[in-house]
Parts: C-alpha cells; sequence; structure tokens
C-alpha cells in the first residue's frame, strides 16, 4: 500500500507493522525501486503516540482485530495526528446493528490472534472514544471468498476453508462470517 500512495505524491510515506516479512518485503522493493520518500519502521502499533503531530493521514490497514487493545490504539493514533488530519480504517467485523464486538475463544477463521470483531456501530463508537469525528463508511461488505484465498504467492488457508460447508454464513468454529469495513474519520 505504501507504493500504491506514491501516485499522490506525498513528502513522505511511513509504514509500521512488527512482521519481518514485510519489513524484508520493503528493503527488496525499495531497492528495486529507487523510491526514497518510503520508510517503513519494523515496530508495533502501540509506538504511535511517539510521533506526536507527525501525520497528515494515517491508515489503519488490517490491525484492529488482532489488537487486545483496540480503543488504546486508536487513541494512540490520534495522538500521532496534526491537527484535522485523517484516519482510514480498515476492519474486520460481524453485521449488525448491536454495540457489540466479537471475541474469539481461540481462533477465528482458523486465524489465529484476532481479538475483536466489532459491529460497524461498535467501531464507530470506538473511533469516538478515541476522540475522531465524522464518521463516515466508505466500504462495508460480507467478506468474500474472492479476497481471501490462497495463491501461489501465498499459500494460506483461504476463506472458503474456513466456513462451515454446511453454511457459508458462519465460520469453521460456528461464529458469524465477517464484514470487512472501511471508514474515514477526522482528528
Amino acid at each position: 500500500f505504501m507504493y500504491r500512495m506514491m501516485e499522490y505524491h506525498p513528502k513522505l510515506v511511513v509504514g509500521i507493522d512488527p512482521n519481518m516479512h514485510a519489513f524484508l518485503e520493503y528493503q527488496l522493493f525499495t531497492r528495486l525501486s529507487g523510491i526514497n520518500s518510503i520508510r517503513f519502521e519494523y515496530l508495533r502499533g502501540d509506538v504511535m503516540s511517539s510521533f506526536a503531530g507527525a501525520f497528515d493521514v494515517v491508515f489503519c490497514l488490517g490491525v484492529l482485530y488482532h489488537t487486545p487493545d483496540p480503543i488504546g490504539m486508536l487513541k494512540d493514533i490520534h495522538k500521532s495526528m496534526k491537527g484535522n488530519a485523517t484516519i482510514i480504517v480498515d476492519c474486520q467485523g460481524i453485521d449488525g446493528s448491536d454495540h457489540i464486538a466479537l471475541f474469539p475463544q481461540k481462533r477465528y477463521t482458523n486465524m489465529k490472534g484476532v481479538f475483536f470483531l466489532p459491529t460497524l456501530n461498535t467501531l464507530k463508537h470506538w473511533l469516538q472514544r478515541a476522540q475522531f469525528l465524522d464518521f463516515e463508511i466508505i466500504f462495508n461488505q460480507e467478506l468474500s471468498t474472492d479476497e481471501q484465498r490462497a495463491t501461489d504467492w501465498a499459500p494460506v488457508r483461504s476463506l472458503e476453508e474456513s466456513l462451515d460447508p454446511e453454511d457459508s454464513k458462519k465460520t469453521v468454529e460456528g461464529y458469524p462470517r465477517a464484514h470487512r469495513f472501511y471508514v474515514r474519520a477526522r482528528k
């Protein structure tokens, strides 16, 4: 995603991720591309508050449901942003209008490390508790088997393998099937 942002001519793009594979990919792509305005920090998201007032836009992509403290992470991100900055959040969640989040017992769609899958209303309230304003839904759709699939480059378990074979609206663990939410908010 960082390289895709280059078409908008930012002064600097900073990626933060504690994933060594992602860091090594960055090292390779940087050498091949020759782009100097991208940085990758091999860090966890909880360091965001250390970058107080640094960012105009933050993309929080696919990490909130992997953290045991999503509101704390959003508060840290809020601190890292300049005034009137924008956050774009990509988060898996569950369908429904209740103000709840699913807390899977061990795994969710065969994934370890999934802590909370919010409804869209809950995601909105998480952002509000972290002091974000002007919540806007960009995308809300059931997670697609076209999106979450194994390929030659990523031989992982597919979503299709992780859904109940008798009821595709449920995971193999018996939980509701995930939705993908993209939302935008402002500091």
